[in-house]
């Protein structure tokens, strides 16, 4: 099974892309399966260059022009975050082509320090893409699962990176933890000069335990015994590197949704349950974590539904001082989605009453449609605007109204 493939929902758009620009870039946490996007799209055409490899690295940071030289268009540029000098090489070698199309494919597994770099150099050349872990409509056409709870216990236990289901024989604890210790070692510590790794490893571990939590900077800061800016700082590391999301609760004013503390979820279901020490079917079902586990995997869910269709997220949590709290607002172009997530198969119109009350109380959402996502299988009315709902049922109804 080594050499199979997973189709990616994001091929037909990563297509148009380099029919379209000069320059695509490809971001994603490491090994949601960029390169092997790339290499299975086009690498009967391209050559390939991976600044992973310290050689290549070291002839792209040093010299820059000469490595362009080296390696001619078309080509993919695997971890391009390593040299930011090659951007404005490959802006004079795009400049030079106007009219050539896909001349560069370059990935990226830190977005922010790539997307700096894109800004300054290649505005108006470049189409930027992300390509997230498998999504559950990816994993269960590659597995051929398609209920809830199965898709659900897969994503926990087992992961939504491409090799974790292709290697069969993969060791699931072994390989995160080698995935952990290669993203500590090779981003954290060379891009972002941590000195005290052990502490960002606690912190990593504490953020996973409080998953789908608002953020508490000065809590964190008082459990790790560092300061409150330095928390900020992993935070924007671990966002950047795309192992957590952020979400911000709603407001009608963009000021004020992004000065409120956002929640922290994880893009990989199965990385927070490593981290919690969930490995077995019975561990994962008696969790007291469950809830905010299943949260995390249906937001995530949402999340990719949209990178994989080359949109922004418009997602936000709804929170009242009064304690009115809904899970999750799409804001689509057909209005809201009001997302309330349970994690079981209990069919109670009481679970209803937060969306009915964020209704009620915001005039944004007085013709927003409600959903409550559970384990259950069918769809269910519970009134003329709410349904319970599957997921995969919800993102079907979130393509059809963007």
């Amino acid at each position: 099974m080594k050499n199979a493939y997973i189709k990616r929902i994001l091929e037909s758009k990563i297509k148009e892309y380099a029919s379209s620009f000069s320059v695509v870039s490809l971001t994603g946490p490491r090994q949601s399966g960029k390169t092997t996007l790339l290499k299975h799209l086009f690498g009967r055409d391209y050559s390939y260059a991976s600044l992973d490899d310290l050689g290549t690295r070291d002839m792209a940071v040093n010299d820059p022009k000469m490595f362009l030289e080296t390696w001619k268009p078309p080509l993919i540029i695997d971890e391009a975050q390593y040299s930011p000098g090659l951007f404005s090489q490959i802006k004079i070698k795009v400049d030079d082509k106007p009219r050539q199309k896909g001349m560069y494919l370059i990935t990226g597994s830190q977005q922010f320090l790539l997307m700096k770099n894109f800004t300054e150099t290649l505005a108006g050349r470049i189409g930027i893409l992300s390509l997230p872990p498998l999504s559950l409509d990816e994993l269960s056409a590659f597995t051929g699962l398609s209920d809830t709870l199965d898709l659900f216990e897969q994503a926990c236990l087992k992961g939504s990176f491409p090799q974790l289901h292709i290697e069969k024989t993969a060791r699931v604890y072994g390989w995160y933890e080698g995935y952990l210790q290669t993203y500590i070692e090779r981003d954290v510590k060379t891009l972002y000069n941590i000195g005290n790794l052990l502490s960002f490893s606690s912190f990593v571990k504490i953020l996973a335990s409080r998953c789908g939590q608002v953020l508490n900077m000065s809590a964190l800061s008082s459990d790790i015994g560092v300061a409150v800016s330095t928390i900020k700082s992993w935070i924007s590391i671990l966002e950047a590197s795309g192992i957590i999301y952020l979400l911000y609760p709603y407001h009608a004013n963009i000021r004020t949704r992004l000065a409120k503390s956002p929640k922290a979820y994880f893009m990989d279901t199965g990385l927070v349950c490593h981290l919690n020490n969930i490995t077995t079917k019975k561990q994962l079902f008696a969790s007291p974590l469950l809830g905010f586990l299943f949260e995390n995997y249906c937001i995530m869910e949402v999340v990719k539904n949209c990178k994989n269709r080359g949109e922004r997220e418009r997602i936000f949590f709804f929170r009242t001082s009064k304690g009115v709290e809904v899970d999750l607002v799409v804001e689509g172009r057909a209005g809201y989605a009001l997302i309330e997530i349970k994690s079981g198969m209990r069919i109670d119109s009481s679970i209803t009453d937060s969306i009915k009350a964020a209704m009620r109380l915001n005039k944004n959402f007085a013709k927003a449609r409600g959903y409550v996502l559970t384990f259950g299988k069918e769809t269910l009315a519970a009134g003329e605007t709410i349904e319970f709902i599957s997921p995969r049922n919800l993102l079907s109804r979130l393509r059809q109204s963007s």
